[in-house]
């Protein structure tokens, strides 16, 4: 009988911490996070990672797994999951994958493409960066993956290309592993209508002020310029520590950018393509 590994999706807020625990119960099995920022250890009220008792309570993966100053990537989170994975099956005939990161989801279960040319998931994301923040923040962000030339140009479909060439080089320095185990896969999406989806967005910044979301975010901001803190929750606070901006006007821009990530992350979970099983 084939393992299953039951993937747990859906944009940011919709509750999906929650939801994995308590199948995690009932199927008697553990949690792999597929969120690319609860998996760094310095980052916690702003990633809305589970809480201690929530982590006791089940045996989750890849949460608190490295630190905002390690070098890692997706190619590695692949292959640490489906290493992981193996083990896993050796015990438990289910897995729960829990998150909200489409690339990291998509790619630990169909692998990464080996050909730079099909890779569509890194381009989406790239295009989506640039339309989001505009192209400077994209070649600041990827310079070393840029020739002198190619900044100059500015030329935008050229710069998506060259970094994404160069993201999978470097992802892929070593070769992807398999699951060795034949399995399924079951998709359970949750989301929530728009509007209700975005109050509780709103409702959960507010929480993590109250938590302690400015504390956190000024003991990090002599970190600031890793790309681990270019994420939504933090890199607002950065203006308002150089006296720019008001601290109103922060958490107002940690919730439009949080809903515009929740309606990015929506689009792509609705997407066919993602599970190709």
């Amino acid at each position: 009988m084939p393992k299953k590994i039951w993937l747990i999706i859906g944009p940011t807020a919709a509750g999906k911490t929650d939801y994995s625990i308590r199948l995690a119960n009932n199927l008697y099995c553990p949690i792999l996070s597929a969120d690319s920022r609860q998996i760094y250890k310095e980052l916690n009220i702003g990633v809305a990672k589970p809480t201690l008792a929530q982590l006791d309570e089940v045996k989750h993966y890849f949460i608190n797994h490295v630190s905002i100053f390690d070098d890692y990537n997706v190619g590695k989170y692949v292959n640490e999951g489906r290493t992981l994975i193996n083990e896993l099956f050796h015990s438990y005939d289910n897995i729960i994958v829990c998150g909200g990161t489409g690339l990291y989801i998509n790619s630990l279960i169909n692998g990464i493409d080996l050909l730079p040319s099909k890779n569509e998931a890194i381009r989406n994301e790239l295009n989506v960066l640039m339309e989001t923040n505009g192209i400077e923040f994209v070649i600041e962000k990827y310079t070393g993956l840029l020739s002198p030339s190619l900044i100059e140009s500015k030329n935008p479909q050229r710069i998506i290309r060259a970094i994404e060439i160069g993201l999978q080089e470097k992802s892929l320095g070593e070769p992807i592993i398999s699951i060795e185990h034949p399995f399924e896969v079951n998709i359970d999406l949750i989301e929530f209508p728009r509007e209700q989806l975005y109050q509780r967005i709103n409702a959960r910044v507010d929480q993590m002020i109250e938590d302690g979301l400015e504390e956190e975010a000024h003991s990090l901001y002599i970190h600031k310029d890793l790309n681990a803190l270019k994420t939504v929750g933090y890199s607002e606070w950065w203006p308002y520590f150089e006296k720019e901006i008001s601290k109103e006007m922060v958490i107002e821009k940690i919730k439009q950018h949080t809903r515009n990530y929740a309606k990015r992350q929506i689009t792509w979970f609705k997407n066919q393509s993602i599970i190709q099983q």
